[in-house]
C-alpha cells in the first residue's frame, strides 16, 4: 500500500468487531489494497468481491489481526484435516488452536477461495452474485462463523463502505474500450497535440466511454474513481495537469508519471486519458490486441491497465518498433 499524504480525509474513528480494534483509515486502506485481488478471485470463482473484501476486514482487522499480521491469515481459516501446508498457533475457542499460515495475502485469498469449494458452501453458488445479503446470511448458515450477528455485520461492512459496487465488475466493464465512442458524434479538437494519444481530441465524448467501466469506491479524492483489470484510475478532464490530479489523488507527480508510463516529463494529460493510481499489473486480462490506426505500445498498455515492456518482451518488440494496423498483439 503506497504512503499517502496526511490530509486523508476518513475519521481515525475506531471500529471494534469480534473484539479486534481497528479505525475506518485501516478499513479504507485495506479496501484500497486488496480490491483489486477480490475482483480477481469473484472472476475466476464467482464469490461475491463483496463479500471477500468484508470478510476479510471483519476477520482480520482490516489486516491489523495477529493472524494477518503473523500469518498473512485474512480470514481466520484453521489448519483443518486436510492441510498440509505452513502453520500458526495461537488461542481462540480453545487454547493453541492450529490456523493456516500464508507466504502472502495473495495467498490467503485463493485458499479463501477454495475452502468455500466445499461441499457446505455449495447452495451459495446458486445465488445471484449480487445478492450479498443472501451470501452473508447463507455463510453464517453453512456454519462459517460462530458469532450470532455474523450475516448482519457483514452487511453493515459492505453498505458502510459501498463494496457491493465491486460486484458490478464483469467482462463487459474489464473490456469497455474509449474507441466505443458512437460515429457521427460532433468531436471537439483538443488544444494540445499529442500524437502518442489515438483518442486524443474528443473531450466530453471520450469521457462518457469511459462508463463501461465500473466506478468504485475510494477514500483519496473526490473524483469518480474507476477500476480497470483491477488497477484503479481517474480520467483527466479540461484544464487539469499531472500537478493537479496529483494534488486531487494524494500522490506525487513522479508517481503519477511512473505509473502511467509518460516519457515525455513536460506533456500534460490529454482530455479524457485514463491515469491510473496504482502501479499496472503485468498483463492484461485479455490474450490479443489488435492494432488500431495512431495506437503505440504505450496506449494499448494504458487500455488494457498492464506493462508496455511485457507487450514489447512478449511480442519481440523495442520501444522504437512501429506497430502495424491490423497487427494482433499479445497481451498476455
Amino acid at each position: 500500500m503506497k504512503k499517502r499524504f496526511s490530509t486523508v480525509f476518513f475519521l481515525f474513528v475506531s471500529s471494534v468487531l469480534f473484539g479486534q480494534s481497528y479505525t475506518k483509515s485501516d478499513i479504507a486502506v485495506y479496501i484500497q489494497t486488496y480490491a483489486g485481488i477480490a475482483v480477481e478471485k469473484m472472476r475466476e470463482h464467482q464469490i461475491p468481491a463483496s463479500i471477500t473484501l468484508a470478510q476479510g476486514i471483519l476477520e482480520s482487522a482490516a489486516g491489523k489481526s495477529e493472524l494477518a499480521q503473523n500469518a498473512n491469515n485474512h480470514f481466520g481459516i484453521k489448519c483443518g484435516g486436510k492441510w498440509y501446508g505452513k502453520t500458526y498457533t495461537k488461542d481462540d475457542d480453545k487454547a493453541d488452536e492450529c490456523f493456516r499460515k500464508y507466504d502472502s495475502p495473495e495467498q490467503s485469498f485463493e485458499d479463501h477461495t477454495e475452502f468455500l469449494q466445499a461441499p457446505r458452501y455449495a447452495d451459495l453458488f446458486s445465488l445471484e452474485i449480487t445478492d450479498y445479503k443472501a451470501w452473508a446470511h447463507g455463510l453464517k448458515k453453512a456454519g462459517y462463523a460462530t458469532h450470532p450477528q455474523y450475516a448482519e455485520r457483514l452487511i453493515r461492512v459492505i453498505e458502510d463502505y459501498e463494496l457491493m459496487l465491486y460486484d458490478t465488475v464483469s467482462d463487459v466493464n474489464y473490456l469497455a474500450k474509449p474507441a466505443r465512442v458512437q460515429a457521427g458524434k460532433t468531436q471537439r479538437k483538443s488544444t494540445k497535440k499529442h500524437s502518442a494519444a489515438p483518442f486524443a481530441g474528443r473531450s466530453a465524448e471520450i469521457v462518457g466511454a469511459y462508463r463501461g467501466f465500473p466506478q468504485v469506491p475510494y477514500p483519496y479524492t473526490l473524483r469518480p474513481v474507476f477500476i480497470n483489470n483491477g488497477v484503479h484510475f481517474v480520467v483527466a478532464k479540461e484544464g487539469d495537469t499531472y500537478f493537479s490530479i496529483a494534488v486531487d489523488v494524494q500522490l506525487t507527480i513522479a508517481e503519477l508519471k511512473r505509473y502511467n508510463e509518460m516519457l515525455f516529463k513536460k506533456q500534460d494529460p490529454y482530455v479524457g486519458e485514463i491515469i491510473y493510481l496504482e502501479k499496472k499489473k503485468q498483463y492484461a486480462n485479455v490474450p490479443t490486441h489488435t492494432v488500431q490506426r495512431g495506437e503505440t505500445l504505450r496506449s494499448i498498455a494504458q487500455l488494457y491497465a498492464c506493462k508496455s515492456k511485457t507487450i514489447s518482451k512478449l511480442n519481440g518488440l523495442s520501444k522504437h518498433s512501429e506497430l502495424r494496423i491490423g497487427e494482433v498483439l499479445k497481451l498476455r
